[in-house]
C-alpha cells in the first residue's frame, strides 16, 4: 500500500459512485450475452441460457463493500433442470492486453462466495430472476481483494438435468475494474507518464435512409421513419450527443480529446428533414415524415457542439471504398471523398481534418490506398494488429509503392476500441449486448490508464462506428473517462494534434486479409454499381443543357451516383439484401429518366405513296435537359433506309426526323423502331409502326417497262408482217399481164 494509492483514492472515490449504476440501462439491449455451451454428461444440448442484466457497481472504489449481480436464468434446453443455484468467484488481476481479451479462458478459482439458491425447478422455456451479493472483502466468503486491477468475474450457474448429474450449466465473465480498495486498502495511482487519450465519438446513421430522386423533385423521399426516433430525445443518435454534451459541459479536457465522425449523408438526409419530407410505406406508398423538428434540434445541437472542435468526415454514406477500389469504380470514390468534406464544412460550419481515413475493420488494400494517395497524404486509423514489421512510434510511414504521396498510419487501441464492440454491432447487437461491451470497455480504458506496464503512449479510441449503446452506458464511459482524465491518469490528445504530429516510426505494409475482403460489399452488388454508374455516364454524355430550362445535366444525374455510394455504404456489411435493395432503387429511378425519352406512336398505319417516301419518326423528350438520340430500324424485307443521322431533341418537347428509306414492295408490313443514346444506352421501349405501301417499287416497275417493251416488239413485228404482205399482194396482178 502506498501514500499514492491512498490519495488515487481518496479522490476518486466520490467521482466514480456514478459508475455504481447497474448494468442493465434504459434504451435497447441492456442484457450480458449468453456464454459458450457447455456439454452434458452423456450428451444433450445447453440447458440453461444466463443472461446479466446488472452490475452493482460498475467501478470498485473505496466507497464500494460489495458486488451484487441481477440477471436472468432461462430453461433452453430439452429437458426439466432442477436445483438451480448460482455464487460469485473471481481469479486473479489481469496483467496482460491478451488476459483481458480473454476474460473467459482465465482461472476463476481465486476466492469465491457460497452458492445461492436459484430455482428449485425449471421446465423448459420457464425462466428465473437471480440476484446474488458478495462482501469485496472481511471475514467469511468474500472475493478477497486485496489490491487495486482489472479482476475476472464469473457468474457461475450451477443445476442438475433430467437424467443427469449436478454441473456447471452455464457461467458469464464479467471484468470487474477496482481502482481502490475499500476500507482503507491501497489505491491506484497515475503512471509517471500518462498515457495520451483521443476517443473518436461516431455520429452515423444504422443505415442510409434517403431514396435517391432527379434534383429537379424536390421532395426528399427517406426509406423509412426510424431515423426520426433516432434523432428524437431518448433515441441513439440524439444519446449519442446529449452524452458528450452533458459529459463535456464541466469537462474541457474531456470534450479537447474527443473527435466527432460524422457522415455528410447523415448530415445532409437530416438537413432537408427539416424542410418536410416524406417516408415509404411497407406497402410502397408515400407518406409525410414525423421527425422534421427533432432533425433541426439534433442538427442545432451538433453544430454548436462541434463548432471550434475536432471533425472527421467519413466518405459519403460511408462508403466501402475497399469494395470500389476493387470494382474500378474510381469515379464513385473521387466523389465520395471530397464530396464529404465539402457537406461536412458546409451544414457544420467546421473544416474536418483533412485526409484521415477511418476503414471499417481497420485496414484498407494496396489498390486503395494508392488511390486514396493519389489526391494527397493519407492518414490511416488502422488497426494495429494490422500493421506489418513495425519500428519505432506511431504515427508510422507505411510503405506502399507507386504513391506520388506518403501514406500514414495512425494506430487504433484495439483493446480498448473491441472491448467497446458488440457481437453484431454494424446493426442490431444480439439482445442485451451493449451494457456488457461498455463494462468491458470501462475495464479496457482502466487497464490501460492504471495497470498495464506502459508508460506514455498514445490511446486511439475508437468506438462501433454505429455504437449501439443507452444513454446511460454512454454516459458511464464519458464520466469515467473524464475523471481519469481529471486526476491524471490519463491526458488528452486532440486528433488533429495526432494527425500533425511527425512521424515517429515505420510499417512495412498495411496487411488486408482474405477475412478482410469477405467483410466487403459483395461483388455482385458492386457489379451493379458498375453497370448502372456506366449507363449513367452514358445518358450524361447524350444530354446537354439548354437555355429553356437551365437544367444542369451533371445536377440531374447526380442524385443517382449518391444512391450508388448508399448502396455501398459500410452498413450493408453482412446485409447485401439491403445492399441489392438500395441499388435497385437507384436503377429503378434511373430507368425513369431512360423512359421520358420515346418515339411517339400514331396508333394508325403511315402510307407511303412511292418508293422514296420518306417514313415520319416523331420523338418526344420529357427530360428537362436535351439530349441526343439514335434512331434504329429493324431490319425488315423491301424496306432499305438510307444512313440516319443522331439527333438532338429539346427538353421538354417533341421533334420529327423524316428517314429517306427505298421501298421495294407494296403492301402493309411494321418495323420496329428503337431509340438509344449514341453510345447504346436504350431510351424508351421499342415502338411498332405500320407502313402501307402503295408503290410498285424498282422490281415491278421494272417489270412493267419489259413487258410494255416487249408488247411494242411484238405490235411492230405484226404491224410490219401485214404491210410486207400488203406489198406482196400488189406484185401478183402485175405478172399476169406480161405478154410471153
Amino acid at each position: 500500500m502506498t501514500r499514492g494509492w491512498r490519495a488515487g483514492a481518496a479522490v476518486l472515490a466520490s467521482a466514480l459512485l456514478a459508475l455504481s449504476a447497474p448494468l442493465t440501462a434504459a434504451g435497447p439491449a441492456s442484457a450480458q450475452p449468453i456464454g459458450q455451451p457447455l456439454p452434458l454428461v452423456g450428451g444433450g444440448q445447453q440447458h440453461l441460457e444466463l443472461t446479466v442484466d446488472g452490475l452493482t457497481p460498475r467501478v470498485v472504489t473505496a466507497a464500494t463493500q460489495e458486488v451484487t449481480v441481477t440477471g436472468r436464468v432461462t430453461n433452453t434446453g430439452d429437458r426439466r433442470v432442477d436445483d438451480i443455484s448460482v455464487r460469485l468467484q473471481r481469479g486473479e488481476a489481469i496483467d496482460s492486453d491478451r488476459a483481458l481479451r480473454d476474460l473467459p479462458g482465465q482461472a476463476t478459482d481465486t476466492a469465491a462466495g457460497a452458492f445461492e439458491n436459484v430455482s428449485r425447478r425449471l421446465e423448459r422455456g420457464d425462466s428465473a430472476e437471480l440476484s446474488v451479493t458478495i462482501p469485496l472483502r472481511g471475514a467469511g466468503r468474500t472475493l478477497a481483494i486485496e489490491e487495486p486491477g482489472v479482476y475476472p468475474l464469473l457468474v457461475n450457474v450451477n443445476g442438475t438435468p433430467d437424467y443427469g448429474s449436478p454441473a456447471r450449466l452455464t457461467a458469464v465473465s464479467i471484468p470487474l475494474p477496482v481502482l481502490s480498495v475499500p476500507g482503507g486498502g491501497p489505491a491506484a495511482s497515475p503512471k509517471a507518464a500518462p498515457p495520451e487519450v483521443t476517443i473518436l465519438w461516431p455520429l452515423l446513421d444504422e443505415r442510409p435512409r434517403a431514396l435517391p430522386t432527379p434534383a429537379t423533385d424536390s421532395a426528399t423521399l427517406l426509406a423509412d421513419d426510424e431515423l426520426a426516433d433516432s434523432l428524437a430525445a431518448g433515441g441513439r443518435l440524439f444519446n449519442l450527443v446529449s452524452a458528450v454534451r452533458t459529459a463535456t459541459a464541466a469537462n474541457p479536457q474531456l470534450l479537447r480529446s474527443v473527435c466527432f465522425a460524422v457522415d455528410p449523408d447523415l448530415l445532409e438526409t437530416v438537413s432537408k428533414m427539416t424542410e418536410g419530407y416524406r417516408v415509404r410505406t411497407p406497402a410502397g406508398q408515400f407518406v409525410a415524415g414525423k421527425g422534421a423538428q427533432a432533425a433541426a434540434d439534433w442538427l442545432t445541437s451538433v453544430q454548436d457542439l462541434t463548432r471550434g472542435h475536432c471533425v472527421v468526415s467519413v466518405p459519403y454514406a460511408d462508403a466501402d471504398l475497399a469494395a470500389l477500389s476493387r470494382a474500378g469504380a474510381a469515379d464513385l470514390t473521387q466523389l465520395a471523398v471530397p464530396a464529404s468534406a465539402s457537406i461536412t464544412a458546409r451544414l457544420l460550419s467546421v473544416q474536418p481534418v483533412k485526409d484521415v481515413y477511418w476503414p471499417a475493420g481497420g485496414t484498407f488494400d494496396q489498390n486503395t490506398l494508392i488511390s486514396l494517395a493519389s489526391t494527397g497524404p493519407a492518414t490511416i486509423l488502422a488497426d494495429a494488429g494490422h500493421l506489418q514489421k513495425v519500428e519505432g512510434r506511431g504515427p508510422y510511414t507505411v510503405n506502399v509503392a507507386q504513391t506520388a504521396n506518403p501514406v500514414r498510419a495512425l494506430p487504433v487501441d484495439s483493446l480498448v476500441s473491441d472491448a467497446l464492440a458488440t457481437p453484431n454491432s454494424q446493426r442490431a447487437p444480439i439482445a442485451g449486448t451493449t451494457g456488457v461491451s461498455v463494462q468491458k470497455g470501462l475495464a479496457a480504458l482502466t487497464y490501460r490508464a492504471a495497470f498495464d506496464e506502459r508508460v506514455g503512449g498514445r490511446v486511439l479510441i475508437t468506438p462501433p462506428r454505429r455504437w449501439l449503446a443507452s444513454n446511460t452506458e454512454l454516459d458511464q464511459f464519458l464520466s469515467l473517462a473524464g475523471q481519469l482524465f481529471d486526476e491524471g491518469f490519463i491526458t488528452p490528445l486532440p486528433l488533429d494534434q495526432a494527425v500533425a504530429a511527425p512521424d515517429g516510426g515505420t510499417a512495412e505494409s498495411l496487411s488486408y486479409t482474405t477475412q478482410d475482403s469477405s467483410q466487403e460489399i459483395p461483388t455482385p452488388v458492386t457489379a451493379d454499381v458498375m453497370r448502372i454508374n456506366a449507363t449513367k455516364r452514358d445518358m450524361l454524355d447524350a444530354m446537354a443543357e439548354d437555355n429553356t430550362t437551365q437544367v444542369d445535366p451533371n445536377q440531374l444525374l447526380a442524385p443517382m451516383q449518391y444512391g450508388l455510394l448508399r448502396g455501398v455504404s459500410t452498413a450493408w456489411r453482412g446485409h447485401t439484401d439491403g445492399a441489392a435493395n438500395s441499388v435497385a432503387f437507384v436503377d429503378d429511378q434511373l430507368d425513369a429518366l431512360r423512359e421520358l425519352v420515346v418515339v411517339n406512336n400514331p396508333g394508325r398505319p403511315y402510307s407511303l405513296a412511292s418508293g422514296d417516301s420518306p417514313i415520319p419518326i416523331k420523338i418526344d423528350n420529357g427530360l428537362p435537359v436535351a439530349i441526343v438520340v439514335r434512331i434504329t430500324l429493324s431490319p425488315v424485307p423491301g424496306l432499305h433506309p438510307e444512313p440516319i443521322r443522331d439527333m438532338r431533341i429539346p427538353p421538354l418537347s417533341s421533334a420529327s426526323q423524316y428517314i429517306q428509306a427505298e421501298v421495294a414492295r407494296s403492301g402493309r408490313f411494321t418495323v420496329d423502331v428503337r431509340l438509344s443514346t449514341p453510345g447504346g444506352t436504350q431510351l424508351g421501349e421499342r415502338v411498332r409502326l405500320e407502313l402501307n405501301s402503295t408503290s410498285y417499287g424498282i422490281i415491278s416497275v421494272a417489270v412493267t417497262g419489259t413487258a410494255g417493251a416487249v408488247l411494242v416488239l411484238l405490235v411492230g413485228m405484226r404491224v410490219f408482217r401485214r404491210v410486207r404482205a400488203a406489198r406482196a399482194g400488189d406484185q401478183k396482178p402485175s405478172e399476169e399481164i406480161v405478154d410471153p
